[in-house]
Parts: structure tokens; C-alpha cells; sequence
């Protein structure tokens, strides 16, 4: 629609930029990175050639104690929050659940250990975001061949959604593999579970003075719908959420930094 961009940027400036109560909080606005199309490689390939920004926003002269424990998340050691949402354009693509969580993975651990080698010895948060569901089913009937159900006889599938479902499926196993090889980060993991109230603690692997992976049940405001109608309201082309549907996202981003500013 006509001024939709505009409409969907003035979403995020209201609920993040200068003029929000997060944005008077920020030591400077939200950077965002996502394009277009963009699929995990391509987008490693953006961090590690230059788009991380490496400039320090907190003055470090006097260091925190933490009994040189550096796998102890200190909040008021905290400059920084990643929010990543990223997968879906792998699939859209073609590729299949495994690599492409493979690929979500490697995502992941880029950031964090670009953090790591800009920022050693400070904490790090991560809000990971569950693919979002998609009902442009003719796209994936249109990717046959070569991406079939059954490639001799040529049947598509008619849908992504079981592969979404796969992947996010996997998603707390993959959080909590990268909890463990970053034990200095809060990672919490976003979740259309319809039960919104709810905050899940993975008790496997919550340790005293570690950080965990926590899921955080969004619902509707992941865009859980059941009937395809009211889901149309907010992502209209099935694949994208309007500003209304980013709207509607953002209360569930802001839950994720609620969790991580007031641990």
C-alpha cells in the first residue's frame, strides 16, 4: 500500500527510536542490518566485512568485579542487545530445515564472537526470534522443480510451513548449544506459542551466576493465527508483516527486553 514503508518505519521509531520510552533509555538509536531477501550467508558476509559496529558505547576505565568469572552476565556491563529474525528467505530459497538452521546457527555464533573479539569480557544479549509463519503457499508450489515433494513425479510441496515448523522446532536445542559455548550472554529465544503469558526457563540448563535460555510465548503478536482471515489483517501479502502487523511484533520484542533489562 502507498506510505506503507513510511508507516512501518514510524512504527519502530515510536516504539524504539528517540521519541519512546526505550529510545530515551538507548545509549544510541537501534542499527538496523536486515535487507531485502537477505539469507543467512549473505548476511555473515555482511557483519564480518564491516557492518558490526565495533565502537564502544560505555566507558570501561573502571572494570566491574566479577571474581574473574567471565561467564557471569552482569547487566550494568550491558551496552548492547542483538534482535535476529533470519531463516526464512533460506527456505523461501529452497533450502531445506537442516542447513538452514545450520545456517541460523552460524549467524548467531558470528555476532557473538565478533562481540567476543570487539568487546572481550562483557556481556552480550541476544532476542532470537522463531521464523515467522508464511502463507504464501503458491511460492512454494512454484519452486517445483527442482525443490519437490517427490521430484520424479514432479509433486510440489504445498506449503512451508512444516518446514518453519521443523526449524523452529529446533530452535531451544540450538539456543542452549550456543549458551554453552557463550556462557557470558542472556540468550532468549522468542516463541508463537499461543500460550502469551507464559515465560518458559529451560531448567537443563540454568546454572547459578550463567546465563540461560529463556522462551518467551508470544502468540498472536508472532502472528499464531489460526484463521487465515485475521492473519491476512496483519500480513497481508502472507509473507510480510504491514505496519499494523509490525506493531503487533513489537510487543512481543518489547516483553524480550523487558526480561533482559530487569534480570
Amino acid at each position: 500500500a502507498a506510505g506503507e514503508d513510511e508507516s512501518i518505519r514510524d512504527v519502530f521509531a515510536n516504539t524504539f527510536g528517540d521519541r519512546s520510552d526505550w529510545g530515551k533509555r538507548a545509549l544510541k538509536p537501534p542499527l538496523i542490518l536486515g535487507i531485502s531477501g537477505s539469507k543467512t550467508y549473505d548476511f555473515i558476509w555482511r557483519v564480518v566485512n564491516g557492518e558490526f559496529p565495533v565502537s564502544s558505547l560505555l566507558d570501561r576505565a573502571e572494570e566491574t568485579d566479577n571474581n574473574g568469572d567471565d561467564s557471569v552476565f552482569q547487566i550494568e556491563q550491558l551496552e548492547r542487545i542483538y534482535i535476529l529474525l533470519v531463516g526464512t528467505n533460506n527456505l523461501g530459497g529452497g533450502m531445506l530445515p537442516e542447513p538452514t538452521l545450520k545456517g541460523m546457527d552460524a549467524a548467531c555464533r558470528a555476532i557473538l564472537q565478533l562481540h567476543e573479539k570487539h568487546f572481550p569480557n562483557t556481556p552480550a544479549a541476544m532476542l532470537f526470534s522463531e521464523l515467522l509463519p508464511r502463507k504464501d503457499d503458491f511460492r512454494a508450489v512454484k519452486m517445483c522443480p527442482p525443490r519437490c515433494k517427490n521430484v520424479e513425479k514432479l509433486v510440489p510441496y504445498k506449503s512451508f510451513m512444516p518446514g518453519i515448523n521443523k526449524v523452529n522446532r529446533a530452535l531451544p536445542d540450538l539456543l542452549n548449544g550456543l549458551r554453552e559455548d557463550f556462557k557470558n550472554s542472556h540468550i532468549i529465544l522468542l516463541s508463537a506459542n499461543n500460550d502469551a503469558s507464559k515465560v518458559e526457563t529451560n531448567k537443563q540448563n540454568s546454572k547459578a551466576n550463567h546465563s540461560y535460555t529463556q522462551v518467551i510465548n508470544c502468540g498472536e503478536e508472532m502472528f499464531a493465527f489460526d484463521d487465515i482471515n485475521e492473519s491476512d489483517v496483519y500480513m497481508p501479502d502472507r509473507l510480510h508483516p504491514n505496519a499494523e502487523g509490525y506493531k503487533l511484533w513489537s510487543r512481543c520484542l518489547k516483553k524480550g527486553l523487558d526480561v533482559i533489562l530487569t534480570r
